[in-house]
């Protein structure tokens, strides 16, 4: 009895000692890591969509939205964004003939506005923490779908001139959901105890086929390509 409750203890006081070594390392570790920084941020671009669609051309675009960046060692981090973008395409303008009509497109476009969480894990290139790359997902919620367009139409005996206008939500035309990949590189300028200020070009790809089948079977291949200029500015978290 005496032996076991001797081992007992023995193990009682090596498990104590251990727990309090790795509490103290991990104390240090943490002690040594950057500070938390909060951001906020907006931005100009330009989107578009990539597969069966070869109409199409860049659309101006934008975001604006809050982060946060939390160190996981002296250079690694986890970013993480809430963000509301504006996004989608235009067709490119041009002259369509049919059987007896022929349509001549002005303009249009198809806009998008998602609300996005992006995740992605940020390197600083230098201990200064000045440079960084970026590389993530992002998760988006399609919140409205518009078209607009114009145009002019040509049937031969029909005096029609008038240019005819189309503006209307169109969100059943799309998935809901939409998943990607951002890629992006950034610096941060600043004396790193205050706020600093932070410019990021980053790309974004979807891997999710946007468009939904056309009510007559038809089935197209899309996908949102978002390139942006990001500014933010970014303040560090005290304890």
């Amino acid at each position: 009895m005496k032996k076991i409750t001797l081992t007992f203890l023995i193990f009682l006081l090596a498990f104590s000692f251990t727990y309090a070594q790795e509490k103290q390392k991990k104390q240090k570790q943490n002690k040594n890591l950057p500070t938390p920084l909060i951001e906020v941020m907006g931005g100009m671009g330009l989107s578009s969509v990539a597969g069966s669609l070869s109409s199409t051309e860049k659309r101006l675009t934008g975001l604006f939205g809050a982060g946060a960046t939390i160190p996981v060692s002296a250079q690694n981090n986890i970013h993480v964004e809430l963000a509301y973008t504006f996004q989608g395409f235009k067709y490119i303008p041009q002259t369509y003939v049919m059987d007896t009509a022929t349509i001549n497109l002005k303009s249009a476009e198809q806009r998008f506005n998602y609300a996005k969480i992006n995740v992605m894990d940020r390197y600083f290139i230098d201990k200064k923490r000045t440079f960084y790359v970026n590389g993530g997902f992002y998760l988006a919620y399609l919140s409205q779908a518009r078209f607009q367009g114009s145009w002019e139409t040509d049937i031969p005996g029909v005096d029609d001139k008038e240019l005819h206008e189309l503006d209307e939500g169109n969100e059943r035309d799309f998935k809901t959901f939409d998943f990607g990949l951002n890629v992006g590189i950034g610096v941060r300028l600043g004396n790193k105890l205050a706020s600093n200020f932070t410019i990021e070009a980053r790309f974004s790809y979807g891997l999710i086929n946007v468009a939904k089948p056309a009510p007559d079977g038809t089935t197209y291949n899309e996908h949102n390509i978002y390139g942006i200029l990001k500014f933010g500015v970014d303040i560090p978290v005290r304890e």
